[in-house]
């Protein structure tokens, strides 16, 4: 009987890993191409949320919110100048222009159909439902109270007419106009936070991380296959790294674009529109006191104590103290420069009319402040009116179009991120799989 050796263990390559837990060559194989093709679905799947997010909220904005925003301010504006043209139109005595009967009745016509668009476009949003009752309500009565008052001017009953306009200014102020103010406030601020989810940096900033990720995986994959199998390229492995390049590249630079363009419209547009509206208001509002004063006859000293407050505020606007007015352009700086000379030149007018009243001179003061002597009250508050009214329709139109372009900007881009990223999962198996089989 011979006894032979037993058969000595092949001796293991010590360039190789240990093949335990799944450490062999295959195994790393496949381990590398499962996690690369799931991180680019993964990469896939965040740049696309980021990118509907964003266009999602840019257009939101452009085309809910900024439209409901117009629609209060048109609310707010047509309002009081109801109320400013109401009182005009009693100065006028007891023949009323028809100049100012149609524009007091196209106001009321205009805010009552914008009364009606608000309402249906909120629904039953919690937030303005009770301000928009209020509207409602309340508008009818106001204009059935200045309805007694000009019934009673025409049977010269100047003081009972007197008092009832100043009822129907006091209703239209303690809350009338504040619920058109809560309206358009409310619109502006989900305006305002539409826009800052269409800048939201957090899943944009995780989609390109991502992109960045997953390109310099690849690239230490496609080293780690070179070194490993003597390979100076793998053809589908370098397209795949190629693919990722070009959607990463893509996906910043529309990032990037898309926030500038909504930084550029609320800078040019929803800001100076805030702005505008809100020293037309104002200005609306320091007219009425002083027509009221002189209805009056002074007996209520509120009315100028009320012009002193916000004639002061709507200098503050118009001098740059408002949201900033910031057009490359300088179309908003144009009509803040003209609405700032317009109010100096409402100040002086309104001085010459106080000095006519505190001299006794009633129908000098009257004269100028219902258009019946050269530089009166009406015609520089039309002035003055017409620039905060262009500075609106500028503000209005570089907000439309930037908005729009910041929404064009991501045209394309998921489409282009869903295909390219599934696109390259599918390239990284078909680089890893020769190298897989070549262990059967």
């Amino acid at each position: 009987m011979t006894l032979t050796a037993a058969p000595r263990p092949a001796a293991r390559d010590l360039s190789d890993p240990p093949r335990l837990l799944g450490r062999s060559t295959p195994a790393r194989l496949r381990l590398v191409t499962g996690a690369l093709a799931a991180l680019a679905l993964l990469t896939g799947l965040v740049a696309a949320l980021a990118t509907t997010q964003r266009q999602s909220a840019t257009s939101a904005s452009w085309q809910t919110a900024e439209p409901l925003m117009v629609t209060a301010q048109d609310i707010d504006t047509s309002l009081s100048d109801a109320d400013t043209t109401a009182a005009a139109s009693f100065l006028k005595g007891r023949i009323e222009p028809v100049a100012l009967q149609t524009r007091y009745s196209n106001d009321l016509t205009t805010g009552s159909a914008d009364l009606a668009i608000a309402a249906q476009e909120a629904g039953s949003d919690s937030g303005v439902a009770g301000a928009l009752q209020t509207l409602s309500t309340d508008l009818p009565v106001y204009t059935s109270i200045v309805s007694e008052a000009t019934f009673n001017e025409r049977q010269a009953s100047y003081p009972l007419a007197a008092a009832y306009l100043a009822e129907a200014n006091n209703l239209m102020r303690t809350s009338l106009l504040p619920a058109a103010a809560l309206v358009y406030a409310t619109e502006s601020r989900r305006l305002a936070e539409d826009q800052n989810h269409a800048v939201s940096p957090w899943l944009a900033t995780a989609a390109v991380g991502a992109f960045l990720a997953l390109l310099i995986l690849l690239v230490i994959t496609q080293r780690w296959l070179t070194r490993r199998f003597h390979r100076t390229w793998n053809i589908a492995l370098a397209f795949a790294t190629a693919i990722v390049l070009g959607i990463g590249l893509w996906a910043t630079i529309s990032f990037v674009t898309q926030n500038t363009g909504v930084d550029n419209a609320q800078a040019t547009g929803s800001q100076p529109v805030s702005t505008f509206t809100q020293a037309r208001i104002l200005a609306l509002r320091a007219r009425a006191d002083d027509e009221l004063t002189l209805l009056t006859r002074d007996s209520d000293s509120t009315y100028q104590k009320d012009f002193v407050t916000t004639q002061a505020a709507l200098k503050n606007l118009v001098a740059g103290g408002g949201p900033t007015v910031g057009d490359p352009n300088g179309a908003e700086r144009e009509q803040l420069g003209a609405a700032r000379r317009d109010v100096a030149a409402y100040d002086a007018v309104h001085t010459q009319i106080r000095q006519a009243d505190g001299s006794g001179s009633l129908s000098g003061a009257v004269a100028l402040a219902s258009g019946s002597s050269p530089g009166d009250l009406p015609t520089t508050s039309t002035r003055l009116n017409a620039a905060l009214v262009g500075g609106i329709q500028g503000a209005q139109a570089n907000f439309d179009n930037m908005t729009t372009a910041a929404s064009s900007d991501l045209d394309g881009l998921i489409w282009g991120i869903a295909l390219g990223t599934v696109l390259v999962a599918g390239l990284i198996v078909v680089a890893l799989r020769p190298r897989i089989e070549e262990y059967r």
